[in-house]
């Protein structure tokens, strides 16, 4: 096996089309939202009133663990079958070689939470001091203690294999949220995600202030157009082609998904327009996959990310909104919305799990790449689950339940 694949994110170290993705935590996973009166005028021509009473958003937690389940299968394809971006493995699991789509989820459903309080009042952040604070004290503990436990197991438990991937200046780097701009050893190669939404946070506000001025439709068109831009010039201009490591998709991605918190926010229905172009958005890259390949999907992630985006955002308007109601019921059940609790800590440590069962136990047990995907399936995924339980309750859930250090200093002296 080569440790690339286990290790980082399928193809080597370039940061601009990466096949796996992060389930950054943001907003609260259950919500109950009134209904508004009326219909805000101008988002009329997108939803409906609904007559629900209420709406609940418990879906949200369900499709945050099925994104995570969906990278950890992805990165143990990516184990036993090199030669990312082609697709080396067997046709019936072909699909796992698209996991870099599940950032595209996960960053549209952070700007579908992450609105859904400030959409309340008007799309009103309530202090930007306050709002980067608190998502700061909810992500960077467990983000540091998952950085020092990968650079334990792949600098000190298998130097030999994996010892490169370790560094001062990798961990600096890292611990200050910049490996997107700063080249530098991966010590996870999973965490690139988690600094561009990071850095994304700064940009939150300016995206509500906006919000206020513009109805939903002009802001998508806004930050399409400003990403699209700032991909042509980094493609034509070469002292800039630095703009494609920051993935500036990724930011017309959360704006859908803060758009799509309007449904939330008003008590609305998403008419069946709607609905259908979803389908259409997501049909589409169904389509590329099977007529054009994973190398040129691969190739073109920048389009391919913001499909996708695209019809996950028109999705939650359709789920928070009261439609497809078995879907929303799948999502919302008991172990999905189980799963979607410590989705975070699952993308955390997920990677040197799966490097440790890998090396020392399923590497020597058996031969064949098959049977050591079917075998890294049947423990892995169990594992994983099980030890990122447990690193959340010790370095994700304290952070969660209580919002500054003196609260956490009470609950230890208790």
């Amino acid at each position: 096996m080569t440790t690339g694949g286990a290790v980082g994110t399928g193809g080597a170290g370039d940061t601009r089309a990466r096949p796996a993705t992060a389930p950054t935590p943001a907003g609260e996973p259950t919500v109950r939202i009134a209904p508004a009166a009326e219909a805000t005028e101008r988002f009329a021509p997108i939803v409906v009133q609904t007559a629900a009473p209420a709406l609940r958003l418990s879906f949200v937690d369900g499709v945050r663990a099925f994104a995570a389940v969906f990278v950890v299968a992805h990165h143990i394809w990516l184990t036993t079958y090199p030669g990312y971006p082609r697709d080396t493995g067997p046709a019936w699991a072909s699909w796992l070689v698209y996991g870099h789509l599940a950032v595209a989820v996960f960053i549209v459903v952070s700007g579908f939470s992450l609105a859904i309080a400030p959409a309340r009042r008007d799309y009103r952040l309530g202090g930007v001091g306050r709002f980067l604070r608190r998502r700061a004290w909810r992500i960077l503990p467990p983000y540091w203690a998952a950085l020092a436990l990968s650079a334990a197991v792949f600098g000190l438990i298998t130097p030999a294999l994996t010892g490169d991937l370790v560094s001062v200046k990798g961990i600096v780097v890292h611990a200050l949220l910049l490996q997107d701009v700063v080249d530098a050893p991966r010590p996870n190669g999973a965490f690139w995600s988690i600094a561009i939404e990071w850095q994304i946070y700064f940009l939150f506000p300016l995206v509500l202030l906006v919000r206020r001025r513009l109805p939903g439709w002009a802001l998508a068109a806004l930050g399409l157009a400003v990403v699209v831009a700032a991909q042509v010039v980094s493609e034509r201009v070469p002292a800039l082609d630095g703009i494609q490591n920051l993935t500036p998709q990724f930011f017309a991605l959360f704006v859908f998904g803060v758009v799509a918190a309007e449904v939330v926010r008003s008590g609305l229905r998403a008419r069946a327009l709607v609905g259908a172009a979803a389908l259409l958005c997501l049909a589409g890259f169904v389509v590329l996959a099977f007529t054009a390949g994973p190398v040129w999907v691969d190739a073109h992630y920048f389009w391919v990310d913001l499909a996708v985006g695209a019809g996950t955002a028109l999705a939650l308007a359709v789920l928070a909104g009261g439609g497809w109601r078995p879907v929303a019921a799948a999502f919302a059940g008991r172990v999905p919305r189980f799963l979607g609790h410590f989705s975070y800590s699952v993308y955390l440590i997920h990677l040197p799990l799966l490097w440790l069962v890998y090396h020392f136990g399923v590497e020597p047990a058996v031969d064949s790449a098959d049977a050591r995907f079917a075998l890294l399936l049947v423990v892995g995924i169990p594992v994983v689950l099980a030890a990122s339980y447990l690193f959340h309750r010790a370095f994700e859930r304290p952070f969660i339940e209580h919002r500054s250090l003196a609260e956490l200093r009470g609950r230890s002296a208790r």
